[in-house]
């Protein structure tokens, strides 16, 4: 068996004691010999099994080693392989016609060991940068034809490389020395500030580029991702961005909003007179009611409830979507302010026994809106005992300082989530189709929400989980 740190060298000549030698000389130094003796045999070994490096002899019968090199050069397989002409022929027109057919190198008969092996080492190297540069450029053909837009940075933002969908986009006209990040800043309004954009202790950001209509030119949605890339010493070597005009998708996203906003309002005011109708019922005010009577209200009044909560949900996330951000930031310390917004969703669980343990770090503060705050950790807890399936709801919270962020992991005993859905949990209007129901309430928005307010903060969100053991969602928040 082939071993993947050894480089596999063919050898084609017609004599067995020329590839006996050939053995000899290269086994020892850690190459990988494969002997043959006719050209037929070559083409079809070079195929099935294509080699890092071809010694062919050119005095072949049946087939030279010129028409065996033609052929190598024509096939896709093998077009790229370095080949070295083995001859004892000196003349100049066999070297030309060697050279013509794609030849890399000749070696002379008889074999000189200290020759032999500096050719080929040499032409192991080509072999090997030859490979990358081919798929390089197979890379970029098809990254070229992408609609969305492609930039490779250096740490010092100057554009390496592109395609040409991200100089459409940006309008660069030459990239050569350009600054991505000045660019966007400059031309653009961008979602999140340059010093968070700047910070590449979070690998992976997500954010907007719009540019707004004007008299000359028409409105431009990008989403961005930006990612960090890092080579084996820790170090930032190259930063990713991905953009995609998303104009479309935005418009129908307002139109969306602008729906459940006005839905919202207009259920809202039914909702007030029914509910306050109930309470005048349930307190006696409109006659005495029969046990079965009080029954109904009592129903009524849950199922009532339930529905205000999601007019709630709806109009909260109508705002979190149309808001560039949550006014009113404050530093909020953790310790004080976590058993706060859990106490208040616990006490409105009548279902469910929840047994919750929170473990914050001392001096954790975050610079945020109250709101903001209020709404990630309240949908966190509340998925954590909507979907739990056990008869305690066994959820531990954990608050921690990591260098320039903060850390919270919220981790539930519930059922689990399945791989394939990681991503799809944040979209909105999603919920894992075995809840997907009408069982559990809700609209599939807490998740789409706290990944909104996460990543417009700056932060970002993960899941871990395993199915039948629980869940745990970590997410992480810049300090002031």
């Amino acid at each position: 068996m082939r071993q993947e740190n050894k480089p596999k060298i063919l050898c084609v000549d017609d004599e067995k004691l020329n590839l006996k030698l050939l053995q000899s000389i290269l086994v020892p130094e850690g190459y990988e010999f494969q002997g043959v003796e006719s050209a037929d045999m070559a083409l079809a070994q070079a195929i099935e099994y294509p080699p890092d490096l071809i010694l062919l002899d050119i005095m072949m019968p049946k087939i030279s080693g010129f028409e065996a090199l033609r052929k190598l050069r024509a096939e896709e397989k093998t077009r790229l392989i370095p080949v070295v002409m083995v001859t004892a022929l000196k003349e100049t027109d066999d070297r030309v016609r060697a050279l013509e057919a794609g030849c890399d190198d000749f070696i002379s008969k008889p074999f000189d060991k200290i020759e032999l092996l500096a050719r080929v080492k040499s032409l192991l190297k080509i072999s090997y940068y030859r490979r990358q540069l081919d798929e390089k450029e197979k890379f970029k053909a098809v990254v070229d034809k992408m609609s969305d837009g492609i930039a490779v940075c250096g740490p010092d933002w100057v554009i390496k490389d592109s395609n040409e969908a991200v100089l459409k986009y940006l309008n660069i006209a030459d990239p050569a020395n350009a600054n991505l990040a000045e660019i966007i800043f400059k031309n653009y309004s961008v979602s999140i500030t340059k010093e968070r954009l700047s910070d590449l202790s979070v690998p992976h950001k997500t954010f907007d580029i719009v540019r707004q209509e004007s008299e000359t030119t028409k409105a431009l949605y990008l989403e961005a991702d930006l990612d960090a890339v890092r080579n084996p010493a820790g170090e930032v070597s190259d930063i990713v961005f991905t953009l995609r005009d998303v104009a479309q998708a935005r418009r129908e996203e307002s139109l969306k909003q602008g729906f459940l906003g006005l839905i919202s309002h207009k259920l809202r005011t039914p909702l007030v007179v029914i509910n306050e109708n109930i309470s005048l019922l349930s307190d006696g005010l409109c006659g005495p009611l029969t046990e079965k009577q009080q029954k109904a209200i009592d129903a009524i009044s849950n199922k009532s409830f339930l529905l205000t909560l999601l007019v709630e949900k709806l109009l909260g996330f109508a705002v979190v979507y149309s808001q560039s951000s949550l006014k009113g930031k404050e530093a909020i310390e953790l310790k004080s302010s976590l058993p706060l917004i859990t106490d208040a969703i616990i006490k409105r669980t009548k279902d469910k026994k929840v047994e919750l343990n929170i473990d914050c770090q001392e001096d954790a503060r975050l610079e945020l809106s109250k709101m903001c705050l209020d709404q990630i950790i309240g949908n966190l807890i509340e998925n954590a005992i909507k979907f739990n399936d056990k008869d305690t709801a066994k959820i531990s919270i954990i608050a921690k300082k990591i260098p320039r962020r903060i850390e919270i992991s919220v981790t539930d005993n519930g059922p689990g989530i399945p791989n394939e859905d990681y991503e799809r949990i944040f979209e909105k209007f999603y919920q894992v189709e075995k809840y997907f129901t009408g069982q559990i309430e809700g609209a599939g928005l807490g998740l789409a929400v706290v990944k909104k307010l996460i990543e417009r903060e700056g932060g970002e969100i993960r899941v871990e989980s395993k199915l039948g053991q629980g869940s745990t969602f970590i997410f992480t928040l810049p300090v002031s």
